[in-house]
């Protein structure tokens, strides 16, 4: 059984009016809170999911489309992981959205990226569709596990480019059924640290500013909140959200 210990926040940032993203953790569910982290232990035999989703913002019900998506990819990650289930989940929650916008017409375009992290039997499994990213952060080097949906970089491009296009969400406006998620799986020991975030973060804060945030504290909370501070500092024009989780050492565990 892997235990994971996870701090969570998100926030509308500086600009925007609504915070269309939301943040799930094992059984926590939340769009609606406003920049105090939350601390989660996981630990059950059971598959243990963390996902961030990020409504798309300009278009209606972003924020609809987040909550459904991080309930739904929650509720089916812990009845099953192996690669083929996630697949089917993200389908699945792609199909839901694209119906939920068929209430309206100005909700025709709602959509989401995710991204998450689902901890089971020591394995983790990275998940993402669209710029909300997962990383490891390793030996004070943050490694990016996600694989980001959007144009490549411009020649010449610095390596903190952020595109502005996405090209694969979950609703969005594509095709139902034309979505297919990037999954990673890798084992995990303790002491491992792991970050999903939607760009919200990464808009903001280069890799290396991260790393030196990471790097400056094994408080989990602290480091969330420091994360959270720097982003804010530097204008916060888009909702951010950031998940922090540490796989937790084991009784009779010594290291690797």
């Amino acid at each position: 059984m892997t235990t994971v210990d996870v701090v969570a926040v998100t926030h509308r940032g500086r600009v925007r009016t609504n915070n269309e993203d939301t943040i799930l953790v094992g059984p926590y569910l939340s769009n609606a809170l406003e920049g105090e982290p939350v601390r989660v232990v996981l630990s059950s035999p059971r598959p243990q999911p963390c996902v961030v989703a990020d409504g798309l913002g300009g278009h209606a019900e972003g924020g609809r489309a987040s909550l459904l998506a991080a309930r739904l990819l929650g509720d089916a990650w812990v009845a099953g992981v192996d690669e083929a289930a996630v697949q089917r989940a993200v389908q699945a929650a792609d199909a839901a959205i694209h119906e939920e916008a068929g209430w309206a017409r100005a909700w025709k375009e709602m959509g989401t990226t995710i991204a998450g992290l689902v901890f089971h039997d020591g394995r983790v499994l990275c998940v993402n569709v669209g710029d909300s990213r997962c990383y490891q952060y390793d030996d004070g080097v943050l490694v990016q596990l996600s694989q980001d949906d959007s144009p490549p970089p411009p020649a010449g491009a610095s390596p903190d480019w952020s595109p502005t296009v996405v090209t694969q969400t979950l609703g969005g406006g594509a095709a139902p059924g034309s979505v297919r998620a990037h999954v990673h799986n890798q084992r995990v020991e303790p002491g491992d640290r792991f970050l999903i975030c939607s760009d919200g973060l990464t808009d903001c804060l280069t890799a290396d500013a991260i790393e030196k945030v990471l790097g400056a504290t094994t408080d989990p909370t602290g480091a969330v909140r420091a994360l959270l501070a720097e982003v804010l500092r530097a204008g916060a024009p888009d909702n951010v959200s950031i998940v922090l989780a540490t796989v937790a050492q084991e009784e009779g565990h010594h290291g690797r």
